[in-house]
């Protein structure tokens, strides 16, 4: 009898250990180690000429102008583009970037973390033989622009916060035609009148003191938008009529892992979306019935080894899943500190 029940604890024991392993998490690796220059890795895209481009608003350090760096297929990094400065606030802040269907690249200029006044904005770097030849602003009069997206000739831009009324702040999604871009600088109107939001969120005030809403952006094979709420970690999914008019802003998933949503990608190939949870250092993958789950996650760390610090954008190159550490912390993040090295982590997948 003794000898039957000494199987049977290795049985179960056995099965634990196999249910774990094929659970088991993926463990994030060093891509790039960035220069001091580079001392806040935040958005990412990938041009059609298979570079990587990446925004360093530079908000841990800005002794350094804001920069857009460039990553060539055999990750040699270089400076593409030194971002024009705010005419008020001096300092240049690129964060999210995409490439229109102009072939030029738009990048939100957040001057958030400057001045709170509405000094934010969208810029074009035009393309010409594939080179730069000059920034332009196309919006005016954001208050903290984030991530940046296009879909067909419509560019979406979040907008992170909108406005605070009580224990509740408002964040949102605005469009821009390129065709209105064209005939010159869109200046917006304050708040939630503005006709170009097309959606708009709540953060409840959460118990990391957090108020920050709309945050990363990423489209389905179906053309249907997302974007993660930073504050509260809901994901909501936007999903349009055939005239590009809303049809539907439902929450799409909600799970107590997932405290945190930063930069969300669409996986095409697997059909999911996967998170950089900022609050965890940990990506997150949510599948297109709203299940959410984990890919990888680590301790507080300085980045050194690859790990995980403070992950806010995610962004695919065949089977490598980049990573950028903002590094940036706030109140109730797993990140304590900003430190040395300055990274790019990578998840390679099958």
């Amino acid at each position: 009898m003794k000898r039957i029940k000494f199987y049977a604890i290795i049985a179960v024991s056995l099965y634990f250990v196999m249910s774990c392993t094929s659970q088991e998490q993926k463990k994030a690796e060093l891509f790039l180690d960035l220069p001091e220059y580079c001392n806040t890795p935040d958005g990412m895209t990938l041009g059609e000429d298979g570079n990587i481009y990446l925004s360093c608003p530079n908000f841990n350090n800005p002794v350094f102008p804001g920069l857009v760096m460039k990553i060539s297929p055999q990750n040699v990094l270089s400076i593409f583009y030194a971002m024009p400065a705010h005419p008020d606030t001096k300092m240049a802040c690129p964060m999210g970037l995409d490439f229109g269907p102009d072939g030029n690249l738009y990048i939100a200029d957040n001057q958030y973390f400057y001045d709170t006044d509405h000094k934010s904005r969208l810029l074009r770097i035009v393309f010409k033989d594939g080179k730069p030849v000059k920034s332009e602003i196309v919006v005016e009069g954001m208050n903290l622009a984030n991530a940046v997206i296009w879909k067909g000739n419509d560019c979406f831009v979040s907008e992170t916060r909108l406005n605070q009324d009580g224990d509740e702040s408002t964040s949102g999604i605005y469009r821009f035609t390129l065709e209105e871009m064209n005939q010159g600088t869109v200046k917006l109107k304050p708040g939630k009148e503005d006709r170009h939001l097309v959606a708009d969120f709540k953060t409840t005030f959460t118990n990391r003191g957090d108020w920050a809403g709309a945050d990363g952006m990423t489209i389905d094979s179906k053309g249907n938008l997302y974007t993660g709420n930073f504050g509260n970690g809901v994901m909501s999914k936007i999903s349009f009529n055939t005239d590009g008019s809303v049809k539907s802003n439902e929450i799409f998933a909600q799970d107590k892992k997932m405290t945190c949503v930063d930069g969300i990608f669409y996986d095409a190939a697997k059909d999911v979306i996967y998170v950089a949870d900022s609050e965890k250092n940990a990506i997150r993958i949510v599948t297109m019935d709203g299940k959410v789950s984990t890919l990888s996650e680590n301790d507080d760390t300085d980045g050194s080894c690859g790990g995980m610090d403070q992950p806010c954008e995610v962004l695919l190159r065949g089977n490598e899943m980049i990573i950028a550490n903002f590094d940036m912390p706030f109140p109730g993040l797993k990140n304590t500190k900003f430190d040395a090295p300055f990274t790019l982590s990578i998840i390679k997948l099958k």
